[in-house]
């Protein structure tokens, strides 16, 4: 009968170790750090996401490091927005010797998909889904839920955590949509982008954007392009092009030579900033800055 009491206390003094264990057990990786900034998010608490993309190379065009495949492979779990956008994924995950859950956040429900509005310089058909889904805050939230729903269904254990903190996501996510919303309104005026990639944002927001240098990260636009754009801009009296960081592409100042339009930087990937929960609301946040300060 003196055994009962015993054997509870040592149970009582071994779950946090054991939900410990199970915690180092269970790993997560993602690919970008918009989305590794939502999964961070999610999982606060209970453990920290691997970034395997931490660098500011494009998602579109990337050779793995030895260090970042091992990441994959040892991941229980993988998110990753989806072929579209890490085009190099499907072959990776096909040569994993891993039994990991990854999951496509370009497929989850409530997500809204719009059409990629050009493929090399021609009109794109709805097959081509913009991949840049990040940069909708409707996204957001059923990026958020979708993860929570992941998490909870392989590490039961912490479910109550990841309903939590996916609560107070979508609040911080209300909140910066409206406080956005507030510093847009009104921001009709015309612009161009280098990259188009802010599509989301800009519907998200009422943005008006006249058109785009390029449309895709390997893809030099013609000599007559660029005529047509410079064209472009004097007769739309357009005063703003944005282009992608981290580095101002030299197209940039053939483009504005000579005429009174300002070159900005945009960073849909956050490339300027820490790794973590704040990411993906930093990106938001200095994206409406930036076209605030134009327009």
């Amino acid at each position: 009968m003196r055994s009962r009491p015993f054997l509870t206390l040592l149970l009582i003094l071994t779950m946090p170790l054991q939900a410990q264990a199970s915690a180092e057990a269970f790993s997560v990786a993602v690919t970008v750090k918009p989305l590794h900034s939502l999964v961070a998010g999610v999982m606060q608490g209970v453990a920290e996401p691997a970034l395997v993309m931490g660098t500011s190379a494009s998602p579109h065009h990337y050779t793995l490091r030895p260090s970042e495949r091992r990441a994959l492979a040892n991941a229980s779990l993988i998110f990753w927005v989806g072929p579209e956008l890490e085009t190099f994924m499907p072959r990776i995950l096909g040569s994993l010797d891993t039994s990991s859950r990854n999951v496509a956040l370009i497929e989850a429900k409530g997500l809204l998909r719009l059409p990629a509005r050009t493929v090399h310089h021609h009109a794109a058909d709805e097959s081509h889904i913009d991949p840049h889904i990040w940069l909708s805050p409707q996204n957001a939230h059923a990026m958020v839920d979708a993860i929570a729903g992941e998490l909870s269904r392989l590490d039961t254990a912490h479910a109550h955590i990841y309903a939590d903190n996916s609560r107070r996501l979508h609040q911080r996510i209300r909140e910066s949509d409206g406080q956005i919303r507030r510093q847009l309104a009104g921001k009709t005026s015309a612009f161009l982008s280098y990259h188009d990639a802010y599509q989301y944002f800009e519907q998200a927001y009422g943005l008006n954007n006249a058109g785009f240098v390029s449309s895709g990260d390997e893809i030099s636009p013609s000599a007559k392009y660029v005529h047509e754009l410079r064209d472009k801009i004097r007769k739309q009296q357009l005063h703003c092009l944005f282009y992608e960081a981290p580095s101002r592409p030299a197209l940039v100042d053939t483009l504005t030579r000579g005429l009174a339009v300002e070159a900005l930087e945009l960073d849909a990937m956050g490339t300027r900033f820490k790794p973590g929960e704040d990411a993906w609301f930093k990106i938001i946040h200095n994206l409406a800055d930036s076209y605030n300060s134009c327009l």
